[in-house]
């Protein structure tokens, strides 16, 4: 071989090895994520038994005594009047960290009190993998009445991080009731990893046409005009007054959970089917006689299929809603409670849709959602997420109070001033940064950033809507469980109301 082709295999070589000890030899190893620090402040602290000097946490903040200083003022004294001190403190993970980017954990305490041959004051991390209290560490190497930083290290950190609500609980001690131990600072130090920051030109979004590409769909048939509220774009729109109360309301710290996905759970499609069925498919008669809430039921026929695809257990307890569209006409047909009683279908509600109209359910009127709105619309579907993009508002449920627009029918007159109530939309905040998660869960997420949440049921808080599928990835959902209320606003959409009998939105 001739020296100048040496040279270049050589080359070639040394620069390939050289690439996969950088980048790893995966597509997602050459996101080179980048290695980050942040030290946490706890939120509260939570007495057991024993008591406290009445301190506020956020002398634990700042770490100002050191030697024999004792300023009261400065940190916060866990007492033993003749019982052993049990509390913890409640920390709760940043908002723009995920629990599975986690690589270490850190506690720093600067504790003054008794040496541990008199009294041992001991750190426990509670295991919610486990659910047990773990032990990591103890006054052992404080020098008694005098300020000392203890430094702990416990291992598997992600264990600690409350796969939902993003809570960390650290427990303090002590093994008699002879004296008492004061904290100064007490943090809790994370690693974490991130992707570098990727330099995005912002172009702006292309104006959608009624039947233009990307406009929601099922079959042949549109999911309302483009028009819609459900089909609006929010991601402008003013924060509502009551944002605060509201997320608070639902749970602040409280996070999302996909419920949808593949496979089955008790037996049954997770999520909420829907049928797309023939304009030949022949009607069932569904009359008063046949609805829990004929009053406020559309009477007539319904394209229900021999076997229907139906949420849950159709003969048990749940929903068990029945989605139905019927091609050809492009009417919507959903059923809430559908059941069979001696061959016959029954259901608690029903409600019809033109599928090419803006017209709303009669103010005060259920429909087969407690809020008086449509269920398909809001349902993420694996299709959408295929095709890259998800342009309509999603379905979600929580505790509510009252309605507001679009919404029709409420099922609690509460306070909506406190409690969000139906109709609500909430938005994922522009400053979420999506580039961390895979590209099919951005596709989910961009969608709660540009058309948002909306509140249609009563159920499990920051429960999010979806229909099942074999091609979801149950363990990539999942990743979105980290995200919590913390990350949302909610928005006033009243600007967009061009009639409140009209589910027509305006451009804002």
């Amino acid at each position: 071989m001739k020296p100048a082709r040496l040279f270049i295999l050589f080359a070639f070589v040394l620069l390939t090895a050289v690439s996969l000890l950088l980048f790893g030899s995966s597509p997602a190893a050459h996101a080179m994520m980048l290695n980050a620090s942040v030290a946490m402040a706890p939120a509260s602290y939570v007495t057991l038994s024993g008591s406290t000097g009445g301190q506020p946490v956020g002398n634990l903040a700042v770490m100002d005594q050191s030697g024999t200083q004792d300023n009261p003022s400065a940190y916060v004294m866990f007492t033993t009047p003749n019982i052993l001190y049990r509390g913890y403190r409640r920390y709760f993970l940043p908002t723009n960290i995920l629990r599975s980017t986690v690589s270490t954990l850190k506690v720093k305490v600067n504790y003054k009190g008794p040496a541990s041959t008199s009294q041992t004051w001991t750190w426990y991390l509670y295991d919610w993998t486990g659910l047990s209290w773990v032990n990591i560490g103890n006054n052992s190497a404080a020098i008694a009445s005098r300020w000392t930083l203890l430094t702990f290290n416990p291992a598997s950190p992600r264990r600690f991080i409350n796969s939902t609500t993003r809570e960390i609980r650290l427990l303090l001690r002590s093994n008699n009731a002879s004296g008492n131990a004061k904290l100064d600072y007490e943090s809790i130090l994370l690693g974490y990893s991130v992707p570098p920051t990727p330099t995005i030109t912002m172009t702006p979004a292309p104006t959608r046409t009624p039947g233009g590409p990307g406009d929601p769909t099922v079959g042949s048939c549109p999911m309302f005009p483009v028009d819609n509220i459900w089909n609006r774009r929010i991601d402008t729109l003013p924060v509502n007054t009551h944002s605060t109360a509201w997320i608070n309301s639902i749970g602040r710290y409280t996070g999302l959970h996909m419920d949808f996905g593949s496979g089955t759970w008790n037996n049954w499609p997770i999520g909420i089917p829907y049928n797309v069925v023939s304009s030949t498919q022949a009607n069932v008669n569904m009359g008063a006689g046949q609805f829990q809430y004929w009053d406020e039921s559309d009477l007539g026929g319904y394209p229900i299929p021999a076997s229907p695809l139906i949420e849950g257990d159709p003969n048990g307890s749940g929903d068990r809603h029945i989605l139905m569209v019927k091609q050809g006409e492009c009417k919507l047909y959903e059923l809430y409670a559908a059941h069979k009683v001696s061959g016959v279908w029954h259901a608690g509600s029903g409600a019809i849709w033109d599928l090419n109209s803006n017209a709303l359910r009669p103010d005060t009127w259920t429909s087969a959602d407690a809020a008086g709105l449509p269920i398909l619309p809001g349902l993420v579907r694996y299709d959408e997420i295929a095709a890259g993009e998800i342009n309509h508002a999603i379905r979600f449920t929580a505790n509510t109070a009252g309605y507001i627009w679009p919404a029709r029918h409420l099922t609690d007159p509460a306070n909506p001033n406190v409690t969000p109530p139906m109709g609500a939309r909430f938005r994922l905040k522009a400053s979420f940064n999506i580039s961390a998660y895979p590209a099919d869960m951005q596709v989910l997420l961009r969608a709660m950033q540009q058309y948002g949440i909306i509140i249609a049921d009563n159920g499990s808080d920051w429960y999010i809507s979806g229909a099942p599928d074999s091609r979801w990835d149950n363990d990539m959902l999942h990743l979105l469980d980290d995200i919590t209320g913390n990350d949302f606003e909610a928005v006033n959409e009243s600007g967009l109301m061009v009639d409140p009998n009209s589910g027509q939105a305006g451009l804002p």
